[in-house]
């Protein structure tokens, strides 16, 4: 199964951006998305139509499962 980590920030102008991420681990904890959000917000490397990202608004962790089949 893969997860996936979507980000949901709030900009400088006041709208709300997402930033996912795949290939996370299943076991990410909610302090340890809290502490990502907080770095990606301090070290200010995304840029949104609305500037900077200012704060977080939420985030969600989803799983995909894919099943291959063989049709030979």
């Amino acid at each position: 199964m893969e997860y996936s980590l979507l980000m949901t920030f709030i900009n400088a102008s006041g709208d709300k951006v997402n930033l996912s991420i795949s290939g996370v681990k299943q076991d990410i904890t909610e302090p340890q998305v809290s502490t990502l959000m907080d770095t990606i917000i301090a070290k200010d490397v995304f840029l949104s139509k609305g500037g900077s990202l200012a704060s977080k608004y939420g985030a969600q962790l989803t799983q995909r499962q894919t099943t291959k089949f063989s049709l030979a």
